[in-house]
């Protein structure tokens, strides 16, 4: 009796499974819908008006509507798209005009315990895009109180309008205006790692690091102080080249806004200035997107991975106008 029950369970499990089964194919094929998730208060703590912010979400809602283009985004199919908009403020230094992120969530279909179709609204994969935010998140700190932070070396202008960096670090922005980063010096570098050694609050320690900071700073010809300057290896980590012991392309460059690029006469709801990272490498998302496709052996649930791929040069074109002139 007792092992004609077990196999009674185990046949209802199977049939369970299999019923999911046959259901799940028809998930990535059902027709989603997508949806801003509207607020104006995703930057209420930077000092903007309420006009300024309605504003700013109007311009948001028109860049929505650009990258809704992408045909994963456009046919949708196997999720629910949504757009959330999150407050981005960092420090003064990076507050020209209303800053935000916006965030792509791929919201998949799946079958509830209940066998209803659901989808995700917990925490699920997104893909993100900054505005206005003028130092990218993947872009490393070097002095947070000046405004300084390290650039990748690879840099390509691939369009008018279209830099990126280190192949999928992109900044669209207006090249008709001066360049939105300008070098720091050796100098300046220098001169902040000694204002910063004035925190310290080890007399001795503070003593060690200034003779060292000293001595790699009598080391660079005085010729190079004014040049610019890289992330190096040294306690200061400031070098005058870009390359140490016959490596010449392993320190990136340290870098600062240029407030001349910003067009203070345009509202600060304008976007003037755009970032986000997008891989190119369309083999390496092609794979990504195989082995998501071979776990969940159906369409749902790999939808970030269908956008990342589908997502080129005529998306990220799309975005120029945007730019405010």
């Amino acid at each position: 009796m007792k092992k004609l029950l077990i196999a009674l369970i185990l046949i209802s499990v199977t049939s369970y499974q299999t019923a999911i089964a046959q259901n799940l194919p028809s998930l990535s094929d059902k027709p989603g819908t997508f949806e801003i998730l509207s607020r104006t208060d995703y930057c209420s703590n930077c000092g903007f008006t309420k006009p300024e912010m309605v504003a700013n979400l109007q311009k948001i809602t028109e860049l929505v509507n650009v990258i809704r283009k992408n045909p994963v985004l456009s046919d949708i199919k196997g999720f629910n798209g949504r757009a959330r908009i999150y407050n981005t403020y960092r420090n003064p230094t990076d507050r020209f005009g209303v800053p935000s992120r916006i965030s792509f969530e791929f919201s998949s279909f799946f079958l509830s315990k209940e066998g209803k179709v659901v989808f995700n609204t917990i925490e699920p994969p997104e893909w993100s895009l900054y505005v206005n935010i003028m130092i990218p998140g993947w872009t490393d700190g070097f002095n947070s109180k000046h405004g300084y932070f390290t650039a990748p070396l690879r840099k390509k202008t691939i369009d008018y309008g279209i830099d990126v960096y280190d192949r999928e670090c992109f900044v669209i922005y207006d090249p008709s205006r001066p360049a939105y980063w300008i070098p720091v010096t050796v100098e300046e570098a220098f001169e902040a790692v000694r204002e910063d050694l004035k925190n310290e609050k080890d007399p001795v320690a503070a003593q060690y690091l200034k003779e060292f900071i000293d001595k790699e700073y009598a080391e660079i010809p005085a010729a190079d102080h004014n040049k610019r300057a890289y992330f190096g290896g040294n306690v200061s980590r400031i070098s005058a080249t870009p390359g140490y012991g016959g490596q010449d392309s392993i320190f990136p460059y340290i870098m600062k806004i240029n407030p001349e690029y910003w067009d203070n006469s345009r509202p600060k709801s304008d976007i003037q200035i755009i970032n986000f990272r997008a891989v190119m490498n369309k083999k390496y998302l092609k794979s990504i997107l195989d082995d998501c496709l071979a776990h969940y052996n159906v369409g749902s649930g790999c939808d970030l991975p269908r956008f990342e791929l589908s997502f080129g040069l005529t998306d990220i074109r799309n975005l120029v106008p945007l730019i405010e002139k």
